[in-house]
């Protein structure tokens, strides 16, 4: 009898366990269109939309989706959760250098994906001339933001500030 009692309960759990992974599993397919993880290039990413010169490496990083995904992290880790309150300025300036340096090396005869590293461009001088303005970096961060939304299929939150003139083609 004791046995019985076991096995049932074991079936139980067994089940209960299989329910939530379902579920989860379900949650995960509807909310990022049946992908579990990002991905690492996108329908957009995957055309030629934009390039190294050269076809190289830049600083490390093996393509503009590449670039893109990274200072979406970087501004995710020094201005999320807070951090836009105690901005290290120093810090910013060389994300900015750092991001001239790449933008520099990239290119694309997209148009709206032209405007959008232009405007990336711009509010990153501004960083990198001296501007402590905090604005301009919540503009940085939401532009990387969105491009990784766009170009390289990001779907690892609901957020989205609709700035770039760039969209990923249906």
């Amino acid at each position: 009898m004791k046995q019985k009692s076991i096995w049932k309960t074991s079936m139980m759990i067994i089940g209960i366990i299989g329910v939530i992974a379902g579920a989860y599993y379900g949650y995960y397919s509807l909310k990022t269109g049946g992908k579990m993880e990002k991905s690492d290039g996108g329908p957009a990413a995957t055309e030629t939309v934009a390039q190294f010169k050269d076809d190289g490496q830049v600083n490390g990083y093996n393509s503009v989706g590449d670039f893109i995904d990274h200072f979406h992290k970087e501004y995710n880790n020094s201005l999320g959760w807070g951090g836009i309150d105690s901005v290290d300025w120093p810090e910013q300036k060389e994300i900015a250098e750092e991001i001239l340096d790449v933008i520099a090396e990239v290119e694309t005869d997209h148009p709206a994906l032209q405007q959008d590293l232009e405007q990336i461009q711009g509010y990153a001088q501004a960083v990198e001339s001296g501007s402590k303005e905090k604005q301009t970096l919540l503009k940085l961060h939401r532009y990387f933001h969105d491009l990784d939304v766009e170009f390289n299929g990001y779907r690892e939150t609901r957020d989205y500030y609709d700035v770039t003139e760039y969209k990923r083609k249906n």
